[in-house]
């Protein structure tokens, strides 16, 4: 996809008209319809404003690449869901689940019918995300023992 595309493919995914985008880029409306056009290229410093204003392109804008864990996406694509330390909500969630699939199968949770399950699960997801989302790994004594 050729540069000119891309500008237009971001003014039009954030709903901008040019004049709209050219204001917000600080740039005239001239240069930007010619941009878009493929009649100019754009310079360096038009490129540097763009990616300062969108920075969630950035890594497409320049590569053609995507890392939507870090919140490096197209436009068009969601941002992932981002939780309080930087990591994707996605990524851990499923970590979590892991975590707390592998604390049943070692048998540190067994459900009793008169505890609710939902919540030590909500627990532990509180304490897990604290951690960092760092799996809970065996002690030395439970690996010999396996």
């Amino acid at each position: 996809m050729k540069i000119g595309e891309k500008i237009k493919l971001i003014r039009e995914a954030h709903g901008y008209n040019r004049v709209e985008f050219a204001n917000i880029l600080s740039m005239p409306k001239s240069s930007l319809e010619q941009y878009e056009r493929e009649t100019r290229s754009p310079s360096g410093k038009a490129l540097l404003k763009i990616t300062e204003h969108f920075p969630q392109y950035a890594l497409w804008f320049t590569t053609n690449t995507l890392a939507p864990e870090s919140g490096q996406i197209a436009p068009g694509d969601d941002i992932p869901k981002m939780c309080n330390n930087g990591v994707p909500a996605e990524l851990l969630d499923a970590a979590f689940e892991r975590m707390l699939t592998a604390s049943i199968a070692l048998g540190w949770l067994t459900p009793k019918p008169d505890i609710q399950f939902s919540m030590l699960a909500d627990l532990l997801r509180h304490d897990f995300v604290a951690e960092g989302g760092k799996l809970i790994e065996r002690s030395e004594g439970e690996r010999d023992a396996v």
